[in-house]
Parts: structure tokens; C-alpha cells; sequence
């Protein structure tokens, strides 16, 4: 099977499947995602350096944090490697893959329907990186937990993490923190960071939408 024909396969699929509910694909990759303006949902036919086939990646992105790529927040692989063998073998295993990625967005999207919810997942978690500290304190700051927040963001500061970035982090818990006790000024700044998050990933901006996360 050629690697367009492969391409096109997975195109196909992901078209029939993903944007009837809504999800956009990214430029012309294999990604496609699922806008919620302050989260992405983020499904990924992740090819192989080896092998002509796809895995399956499915997860939520929160943009409570500037940075200019996608991550998996929560969730990841949900299929692993289904290799082609030939074309018409390969538009099945597409559609397959596509079928699975729409169930994981929509059980993503129920899961995930307001801050609250994001905040009562994260709290059942058990944190264990700064990374997972940073998240739940901002969720749980944005859904009036602020104890529980100012805790979260101890933890950022406390977790042992010492590579370059963690120091960034670190100063964006203290900014936040600062913002804690005026619950409309922590949602601005949050709002604000969700903004520049969107903006350095080329995403259309949410300005003058309403500023809230529920």
C-alpha cells in the first residue's frame, strides 16, 4: 500500500467519522481536534517509523498553560498498532480506528462538559508530577475550591522537578496563586493564559466570548 493511499485512507475515515461531530482537522496531518475553547480534545492516527499503519492516540488538552504544541493532559493511546497489509484490508482498519476515535471524543466531551467536572476528575487522580499539581490547582481554583488550589499549587512549588521549564511553571503558580482570592480576577488571568495558549497554536481566538469555564 502506498503511503498516500495510506494517507487518503485515514483521511477518509477520520472525515466520515470526526466532523460530523464538530472536530476539525489540524492543517493536513493526521490529527484532529475537538475545540472547547479553554480544552482540545486531541485524537492522533499516529503512524509508525517502521511499519505503514496507525496507532490510536485520544486525550483532552487543557490551555491553562502557554506552550506551542498539543499534549495529552489525559488520556493517550487507546489502539495499539494496526499495521496495512493491503488497501482494501487498510480502509477497514481506518474506519475501525475512526469509529473508536468518535466514541473517545464523545465519552471526553461528557467527562469533561464543565470546569467542575474537569475539577472532580483531577481530584480522584492520584497527582504525580508537577505537571498534575499545576492542572489541578488551576481547575480546582477555577471551580472555587481555592483550599484545595492553594494546596495544588504547594505542591507545585514543593515537587522536586528541576529542569528548566519546571522553574516557569513555578512562576506561573505564583502569579496565580497571588489571583486566588478574587475568584473574577483568577478567572481573567486564567482566561488570559487560555488566549495566548490558543493564539501560539494558531488557533482562532475566543475574544469577546463569554469569559466563563462552565
Amino acid at each position: 500500500m502506498s503511503t498516500a493511499q495510506h494517507s487518503r485512507s485515514i483521511d477518509a475515515a477520520a472525515k466520515a467519522a470526526l466532523k460530523p461531530l464538530g472536530c476539525v482537522q489540524k492543517g493536513r496531518s493526521r490529527t484532529w481536534l475537538d475545540d472547547h475553547a479553554w480544552w482540545i480534545g486531541v485524537v492522533e492516527f499516529q503512524p509508525s517509523a517502521w511499519a505503514q499503519g496507525s496507532y490510536l492516540n485520544v486525550g483532552a488538552c487543557w490551555l491553562w498553560y502557554e506552550k506551542e504544541y498539543l499534549s495529552f493532559n489525559t488520556g493517550g493511546r487507546v489502539e495499539n498498532f494496526q499495521p496495512s497489509s493491503s488497501d482494501d484490508q487498510f480502509s477497514l482498519i481506518a474506519r475501525s480506528l475512526a469509529k473508536r476515535a468518535s466514541e473517545e471524543v464523545v465519552v471526553l466531551r461528557e467527562r469533561f462538559k464543565s470546569v467542575t467536572h474537569v475539577h472532580a476528575w483531577l481530584a480522584d487522580q492520584q497527582a504525580a508530577s508537577i505537571w498534575d499539581h499545576y492542572h489541578l490547582a488551576v481547575a480546582a481554583g477555577l471551580a472555587g475550591a481555592t483550599e484545595l488550589s492553594k494546596r495544588s499549587f504547594a505542591d507545585v512549588m514543593s515537587d522536586p522537578e528541576d529542569r528548566p521549564w519546571a522553574a516557569d511553571i513555578r512562576r506561573r503558580s505564583t502569579e496565580l496563586m497571588r489571583c486566588l482570592g478574587f475568584r473574577s480576577g483568577f478567572d481573567a488571568e486564567v482566561m488570559g493564559t487560555v488566549e495566548r495558549a490558543r493564539n501560539l497554536l494558531g488557533l482562532p481566538s475566543i475574544e469577546g466570548q463569554p469569559s466563563t469555564f462552565d
